[in-house]
């Protein structure tokens, strides 16, 4: 058992998720219009995160944030990093 725990750990130090795709359409699915979608989406009425922001508050917006949050989305998949300021939790 603690040989396929190793390997595991092994395996993990260099792992950096799915291999990225130089087809054009890999990011479509990040596009503006998913982003839109899920927006609007979202539960009204539920209580806010640990710093205020509610899904009200993605809802009244200004349309630009869809297009910006899906260029953000982007640039974390084609940098295989992601913010520490994702793992918040309540």
């Amino acid at each position: 058992m603690t040989e396929l725990h190793d390997e595991y750990n092994r395996l993990r130090g260099d792992y950096y998720g799915l291999p990225l795709s130089d087809d054009v359409n890999f990011f479509a699915d990040f596009g503006t219009e998913v982003v839109s979608k899920v927006i609007l989406d979202l539960e009204r009425g539920k209580a806010a995160d640990i710093v205020g922001l509610s899904a009200e508050h993605l809802l009244f917006c200004h349309s630009v944030l869809s297009m910006v949050l899906s260029k953000y989305f982007q640039l974390i998949i084609l940098s295989s990093y992601v913010p520490a300021g994702f793992n918040f939790q309540v």
